[in-house]
């Protein structure tokens, strides 16, 4: 989004009066897809308060998916889990194939342990979307080692790796689905990449979890002769999607 700012600040070289004062432009003559591009750089930086007011600045006539998008992405950082959640069903109303929609309607789901009700939401992400989005088979792949199926888990982590490299809470579902099989080589290796961004973990939702996957593999690798085979022990247990 930076570049959308560059024309601007190029004129600025060319005019004494930019030296002193930046004018904003004219909000009736910027379009309403150019508005929702903004609202989206303001979620991506983190600066929700701003991006609700662009929000309810758009006009009804222009409220379509992406609107609908947004709303949904901003409605994830709130704390208030019933408004979230009314939200996301009259979203639904409107786009019920909507895949984005549909999970993030799961991961709210999540947030309250309605493990039953979140993973059918991931699914229907999956089946009604016509674009496989790596959100949804990471997880799916969740939802597959809360219910013991461990070889459908690894189909979801293998289609979520073909989407692109997995980021944090993909590495830590890969490593969940090692332990399980009693990888313990395979995980050291899992848990080493985490390490290297250790500074995200700390700072993310998934930290209980990030900290039970290690003590778990810190037991295993000090006395492998309790760990000689695979075992069900999950750290999913209390996480969010």
């Amino acid at each position: 989004m930076q570049l959308l700012r560059f024309p601007f600040l190029l004129c600025c070289l060319f005019s004494i009066s930019c030296a002193y004062q930046v004018v904003s432009p004219d909000p009736s003559l910027i379009s309403e897809s150019k508005k929702l591009s903004f609202i989206q750089a303001h979620l991506l930086l983190g600066q929700t308060t701003l991006a609700k007011q662009k929000l309810d600045q758009i006009s009804e006539p222009h409220q379509g998916r992406e609107y609908w998008r947004l709303l949904s992405l901003y409605s994830l950082s709130l704390d208030r889990y019933e408004e979230a959640l009314a939200l996301h069903e009259n979203a639904l109303s409107k786009y019920p194939n909507d895949g984005f929609i549909l999970n993030n309607y799961g991961v709210l789901l999540g947030q309250k342990a309605r493990w039953g009700d979140a993973c059918l939401a991931f699914k229907k992400a999956d089946e009604r979307d016509s674009l496989k989005r790596q959100s949804v088979q990471i997880n799916l792949a969740r939802c597959s080692i809360r219910q013991e199926d461990v070889n459908l888990a690894e189909i979801y982590l293998k289609q979520a790796k073909e989407i692109a490299d997995l980021p944090l809470i993909g590495l830590m579902t890969e490593l969940n689905l090692v332990l399980i099989q009693g990888s313990d080589y395979k995980a050291r290796i899992i848990l080493n990449n985490i390490q290297a961004s250790k500074k995200i973990a700390q700072g993310s939702v998934h930290f209980d979890e990030y900290n039970c996957l290690s003590r778990q593999l810190n037991a295993r690798e000090t006395d492998p002769a309790l760990y000689l085979s695979a075992s069900n022990f999950t750290c999913l247990n209390g996480s969010r999607y």
